[in-house]
């Protein structure tokens, strides 16, 4: 799918956007964003993601005693 990105570096009260043929009689979305603003600030994540435990002792089990009823 091709996407079409237009910047107005000032923007009207109408903006004008020129769409291809094949998007005739389809379903689009248009998008309004402000570039001036910053971009919201990331949060910093003190640490991993998902917690990881110590074990003694690791089991695989083979087939027969893992599908076991």
């Amino acid at each position: 799918m091709n996407a079409i990105r237009q910047v107005f570096n000032d923007a009207a009260a109408q903006l004008r956007i020129d769409r291809p043929p094949e998007f005739q009689h389809r379903r689009v979305e248009v998008i309004i964003l402000p570039l001036d603003e910053p971009a919201a600030p990331r949060r910093d994540t003190n640490g991993p993601r998902y917690r990881t435990l110590q074990v003694d002792e690791r089991v695989i089990l083979n087939r027969n005693a893992l599908h076991e009823r």
